[in-house]
């Protein structure tokens, strides 16, 4: 059984869609200020020439690419680890992190039990219940109760990333969900996906490999995604046994075969899950039916599975996978990619996988020896950040004091389906990508521009979702320049190039028709800043990491 239902908002993606800049300001020279600026040559990407008139419409005008050459000034280590371990800078912890130093800090992270969340946890118990409740008591409400399962867990999660002090361990278990991704609207996964996400994902993210992998592999939403509950002996089903070892666990070149995907296949049969209304036991939960089991040996990566092993022959795969050295290998070349580039430096990749061999898969133990390389702490900006990362930094950097959202995130969640990454929606079973040139076309790099005016610019459509107090981050400014260098400090807390500080100024200068050193009269500070950060939120500075 399959149920697919869309979930987007077409009027709000209308408004955002049709929000052009002209109706703010000039459209042709914001798109000027981003294009001969703001960093923007840092991105291998297509971004829109400015056009020849205003009438000239958004494809015509986004026709001729520009390239401009800019460097960019590195940021500080500390700024760059909190950037990568975070979903968005928050002022709090970049004093925190400067005041014990960036091991100590990690080390805090790392240790994420001993963080206190109890307020955010017991605010999302209160208002997303059902992502707690068992599988059969979501099958009660199904298919009912389908979009309320969905909005819940897709809000929960963009809570936890805007709000949880535990960032690190936010960043891993988004890093987990997607390797291994299981598509929430597909079937009966809206009743099964949110015990795997407690019990699987939430509950091994920072633990052990093996563990993990052992959880995953006996996961009903597991087992139902890629259908291993229908593999029987008389009739083997491969899926599982392909995405385990291509994406989970070896990797595509890690050193099997066909003949063994067979093999592993066989050694799963019997894994199943238990169905609404067969009258043995609660729904939704792992069973062991040895009646469907191949019992007969197997071979796998050279290796012989005796015969009549039962559940343990699939116990002992997940086992020989864990330990394998490609394992290592393609588990530290996707921890490097996440946070380090898109094309991490082989030294790295084999120091981090040495980490993951030695402690026998203890993520955290890899993390550390990950973290303390020069790769994550010296080179800075190498990564584009993905849409969950720049919804939830806009938060966390613009409004970093802002209470829980009196609509429960349904602006998040539609922001974000704008952007193209909604939680759990990926439908593949590689997970969302993690590389610069999916994220960075020119459609993607302009959806954030408009979503930045849209949500700080001065066009609220009456909604008071969130509170951004201008007047702290101003500091007393009272000039163009001065707004500019103080809301830089306070929005990008990162150096930016003195060209691009200057391009800014004289964008500001021909917009509002002030002398850049011209004292404003004082109500215009504040009327001005919100353009200005939407500005800068949108610029290459805010985008990387």
């Amino acid at each position: 059984m399959s149920r697919r239902k869309s979930l987007s908002n077409p009027n709000l993606d209308n408004m955002v869609a049709a929000a052009p800049l002209e109706k703010l300001h000039n459209r042709r020279d914001f798109l000027s200020l981003m294009v001969n600026g703001l960093g923007y040559s840092a991105l291998a990407v297509t971004l829109p020439g400015c056009g020849s008139s205003e009438e000239e419409d958004d494809e015509q005008s986004e026709t001729d690419p520009v390239t401009v050459e800019t460097e960019i000034p590195q940021a500080s280590a500390a700024y760059t680890v909190l950037k990568r371990t975070s979903f968005g800078v928050h002022r709090d912890q970049l004093e925190s992190i400067n005041n014990l130093g960036i091991d100590q800090y990690l080390e805090q992270q790392l240790d994420y039990l001993n963080i206190d969340d109890a307020s955010l946890e017991s605010e999302i118990q209160n208002r997303f219940p059902l992502i707690f409740e068992t599988p059969e008591r979501l099958y009660a409400g199904f298919p009912g109760n389908i979009e309320a399962v969905v909005r819940q867990m897709i809000a929960a999660t963009q809570y936890r990333q805007i709000f949880s002090r535990r960032q690190l361990y936010e960043v891993m278990v988004e890093f987990w969900t997607d390797h291994f991704n299981i598509h929430l609207i597909n079937g009966l996964e809206p009743t099964l996906k949110p015990s795997d996400d407690l019990q699987v994902i939430r509950t091994h993210a920072l633990g052990s490999f093996r563990d993990l992998l052992h959880a995953s592999a006996k996961s009903p939403a597991m087992l139902f995604y890629l259908d291993n509950y229908n593999n029987l002996a008389s009739a083997p089903n491969e899926n599982y046994a392909r995405e385990l070892m291509e994406l989970h666990t070896l990797g595509v070149d890690g050193g099997y075969t066909e003949t063994d995907i067979k093999e592993v296949a066989r050694c799963f049969t019997g894994w199943t899950i238990e169905f609404p209304n067969n009258g043995t036991a609660e729904y939704g939960v792992f069973r062991y039916n040895d009646a469907i089991h191949d019992q007969q040996s197997k071979v796998v990566l050279n290796q012989t599975i005796a015969a009549g092993g039962g559940q343990q022959d699939g116990e002992q795969i997940l086992d020989l996978l864990a330990e394998h050295p490609s394992t290592a290998d393609f588990i530290a070349t996707k921890l490097c990619r996440r946070f380090v580039s898109d094309d991490p430096d082989q030294a790295t990749i084999d120091r981090v996988a040495e980490a993951f061999s030695t402690s026998q898969g203890d993520i955290k133990q890899t993390l550390r020896t990950l973290f303390a390389s020069n790769a994550m702490q010296a080179n800075a900006d190498q990564k584009l950040t993905r849409p969950s990362e720049f919804l939830a930094g806009l938060v966390r950097t613009l409004a970093p004091d802002t209470g829980y959202p009196a609509d429960s995130g349904e602006l998040y969640f539609f922001a974000q389906a704008i952007l193209g990454q909604l939680p759990y929606f990926w439908s593949t079973p590689d997970g969302y990508p993690d590389a610069q040139s999916y994220w960075s076309s020119t459609g993607g790099i302009l959806n954030r521009w408009r979503l930045s005016f849209f949500s700080f610019a001065p066009i609220s459509l009456s909604n008071d979702i969130i509170r951004i107090d201008y007047l702290p981050m101003l500091n007393g400014a009272e000039t163009l320049a001065e707004i500019t260098d103080a809301l830089t400090d306070a929005i990008l807390m990162r150096p930016i190039s003195s060209a691009d500080r200057r391009h800014i100024i004289d964008w500001l200068t021909t917009e509002y028709r002030y002398d850049e050193d011209a004292n404003l009269p004082d109500d215009v500070p504040e009327q001005i800043a919100p353009l200005v950060a939407a500005v800068l939120v949108s610029s290459v500075y805010f985008q990387l990491r």
